[in-house]
């Protein structure tokens, strides 16, 4: 049976998920019972009622074969059998699976007392035709109903013993009969529970088979989405990586409204590195990403890695030159909380600073992604030429990224 998957996916206790009498691991049970509970609800009530209607059809034959027992066969079958198997058929479905399953091998095995005991009660001649119906009713529990194989096997086990102890007491019933007989009966319950062992394995087997399948694909999908987030991922901060940033600038400049891009360099990070090792650095860059995350969270803005000591920011909305300084000075001042210490500096400041270019997109206007990037980084290297740990836009303004 198909299960790696569903082995990875299931606790089983170290068991098969289908053991040999055909039945499920319980977590398997259950995810089945949930879903295909309601159907089996509904084709047992359908083959009960069926059952029941067919059933009372016998009536009708006992005033042939029955005669000298015509009112007790009738007051059985119609006085016990059916009204405890409509019972059964209100029952079910409001008890757990397996209440259900076992109520209907209880409520069959009732059905097939009954004309074992009719069979055997009798002293007409022809009440050995009623003999026939015996193998009907085992066909009808193991293939019609379909009862569990387990339960199948129960069910079968216990008519076979009953009939055979029914035709060796039964009282001047020839030899030769009771050995035919004993042959048919026996015949017709390997026949009818091969059939449901045939059945059962089948709807286990498919039901695991889809299972698995389906899990496979699941499997399938969650590496894919995995695979997706860490090739939109920078590896070292976390961060949405330069491809992401791509596809995000892309699907921003495709709606109308007004839009900003800012470029941030950290202020001499190659000295810094230079002075504290690569790996102080890296932890430099990985504490002021996950200001700017944090910073990105609140404000409805995008942020990503651009490479090396360089990050980008998208706004939208509120693109206005206002709002952008009021952002930078915010960043600025979040970086410079961090307290991060640069001792390689020579002006004056003794901790990590950023500088910030911006670039507008205005909203009605068209420019292309990679028109937007060359602004904001013209616009951030005017910063750094002007004395770094500040904000520029364009051209034309440079301030302070930490002016209050």
């Amino acid at each position: 049976m198909p299960a790696l998957a569903i082995q990875r996916f299931y606790d089983l206790g170290g068991k098969p998920a289908l053991d040999r009498w055909l039945r499920l691991a319980a977590p398997i049970r259950d995810l089945y019972d949930a879903e295909h509970g309601a159907r089996r609800t509904a084709e047992l009530r359908s083959a009960i009622l069926v059952g029941i209607a067919l059933y009372n059809v016998f009536n009708f034959t006992s005033i042939v074969l029955l005669p000298d027992i015509l009112w007790l066969s009738v007051a059985l079958r119609v006085g016990l059998v059916t009204p405890v198997s409509l019972g059964l058929a209100w029952l079910i479905g409001r008890t757990p699976p397996l209440g259900t399953e076992r109520s209907v091998l209880v409520g069959i095995l009732n059905a097939y007392l009954i004309p074992v005991s009719l069979f055997w009660m009798t002293h007409d001649p022809f009440g050995l035709f009623t003999f026939g119906e015996l193998s009907l009713t085992i066909v009808f529990a193991n293939m019609l109903l379909a009862l569990r194989f387990q339960h199948a096997v129960a069910f079968t086990g216990s008519a076979l013993g009953v009939t055979l102890l029914a035709l060796g007491t039964k009282a001047d019933l020839p030899p030769a009969l009771q050995a035919a007989f004993a042959v048919q009966i026996t015949t017709a319950c390997i026949f009818s529970l091969y059939a449901n062992y045939v059945m059962e394995r089948r709807r286990c087997g498919d039901y695991l088979a889809t299972l698995d399948a389906g899990l496979r694909a699941k499997s399938a999908d969650a590496s894919r989405r995995e695979f997706e987030n860490l090739s939109h991922t920078d590896a070292l901060t976390g961060l949405p990586n330069r491809r992401h940033l791509a596809e995000r600038l892309d699907a921003w400049l495709a709606r109308p409204g007004p839009m900003a891009l800012m470029m941030i360099d950290i202020d001499y990070f190659k000295l810094y590195n230079d002075a504290l090792g690569h790996p102080a650095g890296d932890d430099c860059l990985r504490r002021i990403a996950e200001t700017f995350a944090d910073f990105a969270r609140h404000n409805d803005a995008f942020c990503a890695r651009f490479g090396g000591e360089e990050f980008t920011f998208l706004i939208r909305d509120d693109a206005s030159e206002l709002a952008l300084a009021r952002c930078a000075r915010q960043l600025g001042k979040a970086v410079e909380a961090l307290a991060i210490v640069h001792p390689a500096r020579a002006d004056g400041i003794s901790v990590a600073t950023i500088s910030i270019g911006a670039a507008r997109r205005p909203e009605g206007t068209v420019i292309p992604a990679a028109d937007l990037i060359a602004e904001a980084d013209r616009a951030l290297y005017a910063a750094k030429r002007r004395g770094r740990n500040r904000f520029m836009l364009g051209e034309d303004r440079a301030e302070p990224a930490t002016e209050a």
